[in-house]
């Protein structure tokens, strides 16, 4: 769905009354009268399939250990404690970018910490990830992913079947909370059975829907 600029005029009490409500949404002035336009004419815009993929995810996240954080117009935060030294948090982001052909968005992950032992660790998991995920994949394509710093980024693929924005937001938390799941096993053991017990977890846990992504 393309964008285009318009000039348009309006009342001035009009445009405060806009500006309020977009404020109140934390989104533009433009963004706030594309979204009223489009829900007066009953169509669908992209920015509303990513909140309501994002009101499903939040619901499927209350029944694991995914914590909301944030929700934006394009980004969702979640957080999981993980048990280690100190207490880190691990956050989960997913970036939605509903009018890309062939991508659904970006899945991030990473903590904040200066610790090297745990700074290594992390990589470490999310090298086996990227190996379950390209071991099992349903459709055999290449997993997209970056590992920097401690954190990870992993390109979400279109499913080849269309699902409803309720089906895809399921979909998204299925996926979080098994990594979530397969992360925390690993660390439970990192030296030894964690890689193994983590790759049980990915092969009983991860649906064919979930290994498309």
């Amino acid at each position: 769905m393309g964008k285009s600029v318009y000039s348009i005029v309006l009342d001035d009490a009009v445009v405060r009354a806009v500006d309020h409500y977009a404020g109140s949404c934390g989104i533009s002035r433009s963004a706030a009268i594309n979204r009223i336009l489009a829900q007066h004419v009953q169509m669908d815009t992209g920015e509303q399939a990513v909140r309501q993929i994002f009101d499903a995810l939040q619901q499927m996240a209350q029944g694991t250990a995914l914590q909301m954080l944030s929700a934006s117009e394009a980004q969702m935060q979640l957080r999981s404690p993980l048990r280690y030294k100190y207490n880190p948090t691990v956050r989960y982001q997913f970036e939605l970018s509903p009018q890309h052909p062939t991508d659904m968005g970006l899945f991030r992950v990473g903590l904040r910490t200066q610790n090297a032992a745990l700074l290594d660790c992390l990589e470490q998991f999310y090298r086996l990830w990227c190996l379950f995920e390209q071991h099992y994949c349903v459709n055999g394509e290449q997993i997209c992913a970056q590992i920097e710093n401690g954190r990870f980024v992993r390109v979400l693929r279109q499913i080849p079947q269309p699902l409803s924005t309720q089906q895809q937001g399921q979909l998204l938390a299925g996926y979080a909370a098994l990594f979530d799941r397969c992360l925390k096993a690993f660390f439970e053991d990192p030296t030894q059975q964690g890689a193994a017990d983590a790759e049980q977890i990915y092969r009983s846990g991860g649906s064919a829907q979930i290994k498309q992504l």
